[in-house]
């Protein structure tokens, strides 16, 4: 039975390829801060940590162990992965990075994992670290740093029932309560893709040994245009849609120009990607029967 050690695996996503590794009948550990509980019981193996301390004692028991591979949702920045190196170095086979669209810069119509290369990224310390620069400078840490393989994930905004981000629940409150909603650009596309998939596509890496950079998302982007008509078409309600630059009331999903995740490189490797139109329409629906719910 392969040991598999999970960060980031109680919550969204996460929990589910947990779910899904538990059926392959790997011997599962979820480290965690113990904030959020699971509800995996016996099934999985606990270890109490906080992920970004290196002097917590949590990495002693981790260090017990050799795991044949490393899932880590949770690393965000080079410090983080700079203590995957020092703490567990020698002790993985094969490691796992949850890494995002955000990594991607510049307009181009689509990005495709050489758009981004992390082996030749020189770190400045002098910028300032976002959610996108922070994932770059973690990527460049374990690609060339990292003695043992790596792979990293790149997935859009996620998003399903449980996302507890909430942030297509914005939208369908927005039209449900009949208030205006903001983006930059009618005509730009962008890509999703929902916590299931991202857990099968987790999953189907880490069962065929992969390394290196793989895109994930649904097989076809967006357009915010057409992203209000199927919001509208799904709560057979209008949304009130303005167009606008001011950054100060734009919305999640809002883009300034095209910004989606090509995926020939899974889907050619035997990964089968999602069709958008097959699920975000029945999950806004199943959203607005949870929210009319609550109210």
């Amino acid at each position: 039975m392969k040991k598999i050690l999970v960060f980031g695996g109680t919550r969204f996503f996460g929990k589910k390829a947990v779910e899904l590794l538990l059926e392959k009948n790997y011997e599962v550990t979820i480290a965690t801060r113990g904030i959020h509980s699971d509800d995996f019981g016996d099934q999985v193996n606990r270890i109490i940590i906080d992920r970004a301390d290196g002097n917590h004692k949590g990495w002693s028991a981790l260090q017990q162990e050799t795991w044949d591979v490393v899932l880590d949702n949770i690393c965000f920045t080079k410090e983080d992965a700079d203590l995957i190196l020092e703490k567990l170095n020698g002790k993985i086979r094969h490691y796992f990075l949850t890494s995002t669209l955000a990594v991607y810069e510049g307009e181009k119509s689509g990005y495709s994992e050489t758009d981004f290369d992390p082996w030749n990224y020189q770190i400045d310390p002098k910028k300032e670290v976002t959610y996108g620069e922070g994932k770059r400078q973690a990527e460049a840490v374990l690609f060339q740093q990292a003695r043992f393989p790596v792979v990293a994930l790149r997935i859009p905004i996620v998003l399903d029932t449980d996302d507890y981000t909430e942030r297509l629940h914005f939208y369908i409150r927005k039209v449900l309560q009949e208030k205006p909603i903001y983006f930059y650009q009618k005509d730009a596309k962008t890509s999703f893709i929902k916590g299931s998939e991202a857990a099968k596509a987790i999953v189907w890496l880490i069962e065929n040994k992969k390394s290196g950079i793989y895109n994930a998302s649904a097989d076809q982007a967006i357009s915010i245009a057409a992203f209000v008509d199927w919001l509208e078409e799904s709560l057979a309600q209008k949304a009130y849609v303005s167009y606008t630059n001011d950054q100060e009331n734009q919305s999640p999903f809002s883009v300034s120009h095209d910004y989606y995740l090509k995926v020939a490189k899974i889907e050619a490797e035997g990964f089968p990607t999602s069709n958008l139109i097959d699920w975000l329409k029945p999950l806004m629906i199943q959203l607005k029967k949870t929210i009319e719910s609550e109210e």
